[in-house]
C-alpha cells in the first residue's frame, strides 16, 4: 500500500478542529503494521499521536478484524491497571490512533537486573483482568499441547503411557497480551512506561506469557534472567509450576517452528536458533520421564 494514511492535516483536525500539524513521521520497525507519528498543536499544548494500520500476515485475522479487535481492547483497559496507549480514535475499518507514549524499546541500564522486577509488575497487572471485566470477545489459549503434538511429533509416540501429560487449566482464562517480550516495552529514566501492539491480545493462561517472556530473556542474557522473571512473578501472582513447564516447552518449540519467516538478518537468526534450541532442551530434561517424553 503506497499510502496507508489520510492526508496528515486532516488526520489532526479529525482530533482537534483547531490542531495545526508540526510533524508527520512514518515510523521503521512496523512488522505486522504502517506505522505513522504526527505532533500537532492545539490550545492544550503540543500533542503527539501514532496512527496504526495492520498489514496483511499469513496466518492472522484480516487486518480489519484485528484492529477492530484491538480498538474495543485499548477502550477498555485504561481503567484496568494495565500500561497501554489510550485510543484516541478508531476509523473503520482499520486505522487506529493512538496516543504516543514516550519512551524507547532500548532496555534500561543494568539490565538484566533492572528489567526483572518491571516485568513481572507490568505481567501480573496485565494478567488481572478477565472477561468477568468486560473484555470483548477474543480467542482463547489455554493448551500447549495440540500445537506441540503438530509440531514435535516425535515427542508423542502412540506407545507413550496413556495418562495426561499436563495438567488443565485451572479457572477463567486472563488477558494476555500475545506479543511480551523487550521490544514490546517502552522505557523512560529507567522506568516502564507502556506496552505496545496488542493485536494478538486474546484470553487465556498466564503461564503461556510468562514462559514468552522467559523465552526473550534467555535469548538476550540466559537462563538465569529467565529464572529470575519466573521467581519475581511468583511473588506477585500465582504459578503453576507443572504447567510453566510445559509453556517453557511450547514457546522455544513455536520459535524454531516459524523463526525461518520472520525475515532476520542470518546471523541473528542463527543466535536465536541457537538460544531456542537450548531453552528447548532445557524444558525437555525439565519435564522428565514422568511427562511421557524425553529429548529429540
Amino acid at each position: 500500500m503506497d499510502a496507508p494514511f489520510i492526508d496528515a492535516e486532516a488526520r489532526v483536525r479529525s482530533l482537534d478542529p483547531e490542531g495545526r500539524l508540526l510533524s508527520a513521521e512514518l515510523l521503521a520497525g512496523g512488522v505486522s503494521s504502517h506505522i505513522r507519528k504526527l505532533v500537532f498543536q492545539t490550545a492544550r499544548g503540543i500533542e503527539a499521536v501514532v496512527e496504526r494500520r495492520p498489514r496483511d500476515m499469513p496466518g492472522k485475522p484480516p487486518p480489519a478484524e484485528r484492529a477492530a479487535l484491538e480498538a474495543a481492547l485499548l477502550a477498555r483497559l485504561p481503567g484496568l491497571g494495565v500500561p497501554a496507549p489510550r485510543l484516541r480514535r478508531f476509523d473503520p475499518p482499520d486505522t487506529l490512533v493512538l496516543d504516543f507514549l514516550e519512551g524507547g524499546t532500548e532496555p534500561p541500564p543494568g539490565a538484566p537486573r533492572s528489567l526483572i522486577g518491571p516485568m513481572a509488575e507490568a505481567l501480573a497487572a496485565l494478567h488481572r483482568p478477565g472477561p468477568e471485566d468486560g473484555l470483548p470477545a477474543m480467542r482463547t489459549f489455554t493448551d500447549p499441547l495440540p500445537d506441540l503434538k503438530a509440531w514435535r511429533p516425535d515427542l508423542f509416540p502412540a506407545d507413550a503411557p496413556a495418562r495426561p501429560a499436563c495438567p488443565p487449566h485451572a479457572g477463567p482464562p486472563r488477558l494476555l497480551h500475545g506479543d511480551f517480550w523487550t521490544g514490546n516495552l517502552l522505557w523512560r529514566e529507567g522506568r516502564l512506561t507502556g506496552l505496545m501492539d496488542w493485536e494478538d491480545a486474546c484470553l487465556g493462561d498466564p503461564m503461556a506469557e510468562l514462559a514468552a517472556a522467559r523465552c526473550d530473556l534467555h535469548r538476550l542474557y540466559g537462563v538465569a534472567a529467565a529464572d529470575a522473571l519466573a521467581d519475581a512473578y511468583a511473588a506477585l501472582a500465582p504459578v503453576d509450576r507443572a504447567r510453566l513447564a510445559w509453556w517453557d516447552l511450547y514457546m522455544p518449540t513455536a520459535q524454531l517452528t516459524f523463526m525461518d519467516g520472520w525475515g532476520l538478518p542470518p546471523d541473528e537468526l542463527d543466535r536465536a536458533r541457537v538460544a531456542m534450541t537450548e531453552r528447548q532442551d532445557q524444558a525437555l530434561a525439565a519435564l522428565g520421564p514422568l511427562s511421557g517424553v524425553g529429548p529429540a
